[in-house]
């Protein structure tokens, strides 16, 4: 309640008012008001918080003046009087001052009682109040123009103050302190309401009166409210706050109701019986009944849907059966958001130690301040069932309250939850999830209330992990170094370490598994992988060992491990390898170097390289290797597996004989128990090496370049007169200077043509990309040549079978053999000379 109170002073006897107004400030308070009076003076109350100030005005019937000076709070506007007059006798009344034409006033304060009275005390002095022995305070409604109720001063307040500063008429008796009941609707829709003072001749003061008007004073019209809380008990949704507001002062009837903002729908209402609340009272003195504004109400929690909106509307209504239209309504922020925030995390799983499985994330929703029971559910996919639920510690997550700032319970979202494996029963190979459960009930996993669920996928339970850290072939069998964790090992307690060759058990061994906290680490979601490390040796005789071995690692549900059991394999490991770390043909030698390390070494001490041709298969040349057991670390650590690996290298370098040159070769790397090579042996073989393969070769390589007659060489040479010019276009290889049944090619390319012409017979073309070679006149059937058209051949190769007396093999570079052939006898350089071509080629 504000306003503004003043004392205007006019000495008139009319009984009608004027629109004059003063304003007197006292003490920062504010009074402003009208009189009566016509003439014009100004008054000073010394020694007082009040002073008073007067103008005149034409006179008017007695409406009501509006004021518009700046209103202040009525509650505390309190004169206090710091002049009180010393003597207070009767001779005051006929020692006034006549001449005094002032009408003077103040309010000293403006209260509203908790039963809708006001208290209202002031004074009021005026000459004019001679004859005129009935005082009344009357409370006028600005907004109807009409009087509201009225009150007679019967009991006057002496106020020797105001005798001293205006020593009128009746000054020292021209206090009051009077009750006025307001009507509830003035209190709910009046505007503003004027007190007017009045001295009337009449006892009903509707005659011969003299007025002052005081400032109108404003009730608070705001309306009020808050929820103090708002929880679910017993299935109820408990309500409990306040609703205080002087706009429903004729409304008496009070509801609080459930709005379902996503229907659209009052899902619920109940009558307020209401609560003391002197808080209120005390915060918002000029509300009528604030004391009283309280409500604690109950909802049937099945009526509610708390997966949608609802908001709580505080009603006042002045008809028990009243809509919320015609009401005074608060509208509180809705209790719940819809569920459209329910975000959360699964931050971490953890069943490393075995024992069990810890669940940690987040679950934000501000449902939680009513669903304020939570679950984390374990639910079996598979089978389509919960397995168990427990209720979580709940951790403090400000990173998600910065992420979701709109989500109030966000930075007290954090969950931590610990399930007893022993008590759950997991089947390995189930798929399972976790479910974050906020709910209104506290029983069970709070399925019988209503519920809000997060689901996070938890890791299949199907995992299997190992790692062999360190592997050693020894003289008494291989040691093991590693860990290996599963989930299927779950009530399988029998942990083994199995050898297998090719497949085949040759050596096991049971292990005791010690922990590792760096795979619990790593592998936190692999079940008991705490409890997963081993280091073993697993007994065999290594020499015994062919083929790959392979480590199993077995949890088993038996003793003896041999039923119930889940197996892991590691990689294979080899127990006889060998790199040819280099094969270098120079012109006239091979250096070769590399490793080899086998199992089956041990009583093997000689080695060799032993050369064979790359497509027969037959051995050309070998030789013992001295150079052995050269430290290879490197392939100790690549093949541990296998016993002085890293004492595995060797080296060897020699003239290349005439039996290698001009092959393709495998190189064969042997170990054995014989001196000569043969024997018990391992090896390792080499992928194909050319020796010289691409250059330039005789076609019986057994004999090389051999013998020439002059009739069989190039060229015009002696005993070839016989010949058209004595010109002979190529070289003749006879059967008795060069003995062999087969034509080797001599010189790697495609054969592009078997064909048989008369005078040469048989005969087979080869392109090298340079040069057209025909090899001619030892052929005497198709079924003597051994090659097809298309066919890519290497140097050495074999081309036919001679079954004649010679192999004549002519050169060309041009590649059209009709022009070559007419040619023949034309030493125009068509023909180009092959042992030249041959012996040249044969070292560069």
């Amino acid at each position: 309640m504000h306003g503004k109170v003043s004392a205007n002073q006019i000495d008139t006897t009319n009984q009608t008012q004027t629109d004059a107004q003063t304003t007197a400030t006292v003490n920062n308070t504010s009074a402003n008001g009208t009189s009566n009076d016509n003439d014009n003076n100004t008054a000073t109350l010394t020694n007082s918080t009040a002073s008073a100030t007067n103008s005149a005005a034409d006179s008017q019937n007695s409406a009501a003046t509006t004021a518009t000076d700046n209103a202040v709070s009525v509650t505390t506007t309190t004169v206090t009087a710091a002049a009180t007059a010393t003597t207070s006798d009767n001779s005051q009344e006929s020692n006034y001052n006549q001449n005094d034409k002032g009408n003077y006033a103040y309010l000293d304060s403006v209260k509203l009682g908790n039963d809708g009275q006001l208290q209202v005390s002031g004074w009021n002095a005026t000459n004019s109040s001679e004859g005129k022995p009935y005082h009344y305070i009357i409370a006028y409604d600005n907004t109807t123009k009409s009087e509201i109720t009225r009150t007679q001063v019967t009991d006057p307040v002496s106020r020797p103050d105001v005798q001293k500063a205006h020593n009128v008429y009746g000054a020292a008796q021209s206090g009051f302190n009077v009750n006025l009941k307001l009507s509830t609707d003035a209190l709910a829709n009046a505007d503003s309401i004027s007190f007017i003072s009045r001295y009337s001749a009449s006892t009903s003061g509707n005659s011969n009166y003299t007025d002052f008007w005081f400032a109108p004073i404003t009730f608070d019209k705001e309306n009020h409210a808050y929820l103090d809380s708002v929880t679910v008990n017993n299935n109820q949704l408990q309500v409990t706050g306040w609703n205080a507001t002087n706009l429903a002062a004729n409304k008496p009837y009070h509801t609080i109701s459930v709005y379902d903002r996503t229907t659209k729908q009052v899902v619920a209402s109940q009558t307020v019986k209401a609560v003391s609340r002197p808080d209120v009272a005390k915060a918002y003195p000029d509300v009528d009944n604030a004391d009283q504004s309280g409500f604690n109400v109950n909802f049937d929690l099945s009526k509610l849907n708390l997966n949608h909106q609802l908001q709580i509307i505080s009603s006042y209504s002045a008809d028990a059966n009243a809509q919320l239209a015609d009401d005074v309504n608060y509208y509180f922020t809705p209790i719940t958001n819809g569920n459209y925030t329910n975000q959360g995390n699964l931050d971490g799983v953890d069943i490393s130690n075995g024992k069990q499985l810890i669940v940690s994330g987040w679950h934000a929703d501000d449902i939680s301040k009513l669903e304020s029971n939570h679950y984390l559910i374990l639910f079996d996919n598979t089978a389509n069932k919960q397995v168990t639920a427990i209720k979580p510690s709940t951790t403090s997550r400000p990173d998600v309250a910065k992420a979701y700032p709109s989500i109030i319970t966000a930075a007290q979202s954090g969950f931590k939850g610990s399930f007893n494996l022993s008590d759950l029963n997991l089947t390995s190979g189930h798929s399972y999830s976790l479910v974050s459960r906020y709910s209104t009930s506290a029983n069970g996993n709070g399925g019988d209330g209503q519920y809000t669920d997060k689901w996070f996928s938890l890791p299949s339970f199907n995992k299997h992990e190992n790692n062999l850290d360190s592997i050693e072939m020894t003289s008494e069998g291989l040691h093991v170094k590693g860990w290996m964790a599963s989930d299927f090992s779950l009530n399988r307690n029998n942990a083994y370490i199995i050898v297998l060759s090719n497949g085949k058990e040759i050596g096991r061994q049971k292990v005791n598994l010690y922990n590792r906290a760096d795979v619990a680490n790593a592998k936190s979601n692999v079940y008991n992988s705490l409890k997963s490390g081993f280091d073993t040796t697993i007994k065999f005789d290594p020499a015994q060992v062919t083929g790959n071995i392979q480590v199993l690692m077995r949890f088993s549900g038996a003793e003896d491990g041999n039923s119930d059991y889940d197996d892991q394999y590691s990689t294979t490991y080899a127990t006889n390898a060998g790199s040819f770390d280099q094969i270098n043909v120079s012109d006239n030698g091979i250096y070769v170097s590399g490793w080899h390390a086998s199992n089956q070494s041990a009583n093997k001490p000689y080695q060799y390289l032993i050369f064979v041709d790359a497509e027969s298969g037959k051995e050309l040349y070998r030789q013992r290797v001295l150079d052995i057991n050269r430290s290879r670390p490197d392939v100790a650590s690549a093949e541990p597996a296998i016993t002085n690996s890293g004492k595995s290298g060797y080296q060897l370098g020699f003239n290349i004989p005439t039996s290698l040159d001009h092959h393709t070769v495998r190189v064969i790397h042997r170990i054995t128990n014989d001196v000569n090579g043969n024997g018990d042996y391992v090896d390792v073989e080499s992928q194909p090496v050319s020796i010289h393969a691409d250059k330039w070769a005789w076609p019986f390589p057994a004999v090389g370049e051999g013998y020439f007659a002059g009739a069989q060489l190039f060229g015009v040479n002696p005993g070839g007169e016989f010949r058209l010019n004595g010109f002979h276009d190529g070289l003749d290889f006879g059967s008795y200077d060069h003995p062999g049944a087969h034509v080797q090619a001599i010189h790697s390319g495609k054969i592009v043509s078997v064909g048989y012409t008369a005078g040469l017979d048989w005969y087979v073309l080869e392109d090298t990309g340079d040069y057209l070679i025909v090899y001619q006149e030892a052929f005497a059937s198709r079924g003597d040549i051994h090659v097809t058209p298309g066919q890519q051949i290497n140097v050495g190769d074999v081309i036919g079978t001679r079954d004649t007396s010679h192999v004549h093999i002519g050169i060309t570079k041009n590649h059209n053999f009709n022009y070559d052939l007419a040619n023949s006898f034309n030493n125009n350089g068509t023909w180009l000379n092959p042992l030249e071509i041959i012996r040249n080629g044969l070292n560069g």
